[in-house]
């Protein structure tokens, strides 16, 4: 399955559901405990079984290939925790790979003061409840070393990780049910925060997030190649017509297509060339074609939007054409017919409108001052 797509980790996850339910039923050795969180799996098994398990887990399918890592000292490291066993007892600790560089956000970074709280919280109480409490002091002395290099101040850091003790040590009495509204502003510097505690706005029912204009996407520029418009697929088109060489024509033809553009463009074409032959199935293109001597100008062929859905795409056809004008419409009536009332009466609205502001501003130009006319006079 191609990475990002959105149907590769649905595909995968059931794809290993459908794999380790087989191997529950079929294996030999049957671990004591097996889980999976996407395509990691945790066992608990016996040692002398291993690798007894791990070829049959790569019997069912030679592109599914799986590696084993063993514990190895009482510790087994699996997703973020480190797994320790003492005394036939399990323990959870917080692993961090030895690759990890420890950065975080800057506590002076161009940023929101509360997104930069909510970095040094959110890491200070993944840490922490991850962990079990014996080793709670260990991971406190890590934390405060991480943050110190994103130069959080000592006292900060401290407050932070005595809130969360408090926090977690008291249960809540109660929770907040009530739905809130989350909106989302442009982060500025000195006016934000001003806004978020002003009394614009009711606080108990809206919540307000800030966004930044500085995104990687405006760091580095777009690697993919820009798709010309003959391979573009799933479009509406226009069509003008060329004329016969010695009259000009202005019509044109609104059509639609999920193929590509060249390949909608090559079978009208073909059907210009056969429009002799056959009189059934011909376009209202292939039939103007075919009763003036005219030609379509496909080199001015125009994109005039792009729909994946057909039904979408279909009505956007019936209303572009419905805003050409008839006198320099190809397209036969029967083309329109399935559009909704609706559509025609707004159109029809949006039409006059424009004509009688086309009016008004042609009448504005033409009128004069009466004294400045006498003046010339």
């Amino acid at each position: 399955m191609p990475m990002g797509s959105p149907a590769s980790p649905v595909i995968a996850d059931i794809v290993m559901e459908e794999l380790l339910t087989r191997f529950e039923m079929e294996a030999k050795c049957k671990p004591r405990l097996l889980t999976k969180y996407v395509d990691d799996l945790f066992a608990i098994v016996k040692t002398d079984e291993v690798e007894n398990m791990l070829k049959e887990l790569n019997s069912y399918n030679k592109n599914i290939r799986f590696t084993v890592e063993v514990e190895k000292d009482g510790q087994l490291p699996y997703l973020d925790t480190l797994i320790n066993t003492h005394n036939n007892k399990i323990y959870f600790d917080w692993y961090k790979k030895p690759t990890a560089s420890g950065r975080l956000i800057n506590y002076n970074s161009h940023h929101e003061r509360k997104t930069i709280l909510n970095t040094a919280k959110n890491f200070i109480s993944r840490v922490l409840t991850i962990s079990d409490r014996i080793y709670h002091r260990k991971n406190i002395a890590i934390i405060k070393k991480t943050l110190e290099e994103n130069e959080f101040p000592s006292n900060l850091i401290n407050k932070l990780i005595r809130n969360f003790k408090i926090r977690t040590s008291n249960d809540e009495a109660t929770r907040e049910t009530k739905s809130k509204i989350y909106k989302s502003i442009v982060y500025v510097p000195g006016i934000s925060e001003r806004i978020k505690t002003s009394q614009l706005y009711d606080k108990e029912k809206i919540t307000l997030a800030f966004t930044y204009n500085n995104t990687l996407r405006q760091v580095y520029s777009n690697t993919k190649d820009r798709i010309s418009k003959d391979e573009k697929s799933n479009i509406i088109y226009k069509i003008p017509c060329n004329g016969d060489g010695s009259h000009l024509c202005d019509k044109v033809y609104v059509g639609t297509t999920k193929l590509k553009l060249k390949t909608r463009i090559s079978g009208h074409k073909s059907n210009i060339k056969l429009r002799n032959i056959a009189s059934d199935n011909k376009t209202a293109l292939t039939a103007h074609c075919k009763d003036t001597g005219h030609y379509p100008d496909f080199k001015n062929v125009s994109i005039l939007d792009i729909e994946k859905h057909y039904n979408k795409r279909f009505t956007l056809e019936m209303l572009h054409i419905m805003s050409t004008p008839n006198d320099k419409r190809m397209n036969f009536k029967s083309d329109t017919d399935q559009c909704a009332y609706a559509y025609r009466h707004l159109l029809l609205k949006q039409q006059q409108n424009a004509v009688q502001a086309s009016r008004c501003s042609a009448n504005s130009n033409s009128v004069q001052p009466t004294s400045r006319s006498k003046s010339i006079q």
